[in-house]
């Protein structure tokens, strides 16, 4: 039994890749002082990277053989889960380097 390639889906395909895109956008550091003054966290905009990673992996794995599909899936629920956990917090070693290095940002306006 074959996987029909009717379960591909070139909207997610594409939007996928632009979320990669954007998280790449924010990976490098276009944006640093947008993303260390993000709520709730400064890891909210790597948030698109990992869920755009989920979602290219699952168009994907319609095309694929079946065991490698299979093991695509398996490798995009923790993308998802990493994708919607960086919205609040994200583990070192997931940050790009200038993020874990940045001091903590202070709110000029904040009463003391």
């Amino acid at each position: 039994m074959t996987v029909p390639t009717t379960l591909f889906s070139w909207p997610l395909l594409i939007v996928s890749s632009g979320l990669i895109g954007l998280g790449l956008v924010t990976w490098v550091g276009l944006f640093r002082p947008m993303v260390l003054r993000a709520w709730p966290s400064p890891t909210l905009h790597l948030s698109p990277l990992y869920l755009g990673a989920a979602g290219l992996l699952t168009s994907l794995a319609p095309l694929a053989p079946r065991a490698l599909g299979m093991v695509m899936l398996v490798l995009a629920l923790p993308l998802f889960a990493l994708g919607v956990l960086a919205v609040v917090w994200l583990p070192g070693p997931l940050q790009p380097r200038w993020l874990r290095e940045a001091p903590p940002w202070k709110d000029p306006y904040a009463h003391p």
